[in-house]
């Protein structure tokens, strides 16, 4: 079987992922959560709130469209859940500003 020439870009970047997020912390864990944000929340939620501030475990979001606060509080148990699956070291709290 023949490979596309970008297939071995997709692993590498699957793998350099990896090794990042299990690295991230502090800072450089709210780094990673904003650059991969629209894929962590999908894009539709990701255009309504962004990552604002990481201090220990609390993630901060900053609501970027008032009128999504209720649908936003109701999604943020799954949002927790997505983010302590994909940052298991951290585990982040989230709360709304």
């Amino acid at each position: 079987m023949r490979r596309r020439p970008h297939d071995g870009f997709s692993s590498l970047e699957a793998a350099t992922d990896g090794v990042l997020r299990r690295m991230s912390a502090g800072d450089g864990a709210l780094v990673w959560i904003q650059a991969r944000w629209p894929r962590l929340v999908g894009e539709p939620l990701s255009r309504k709130i962004t990552p604002a501030a990481l201090s220990g475990r609390r993630l901060t979001l900053s609501l970027l469209d008032p009128a999504w606060r209720k649908p936003v509080e109701s999604a943020l148990p799954e949002l927790e859940r997505k983010l302590a699956f994909e940052l298991p070291q951290i585990r982040p709290r989230v709360s709304l500003k």
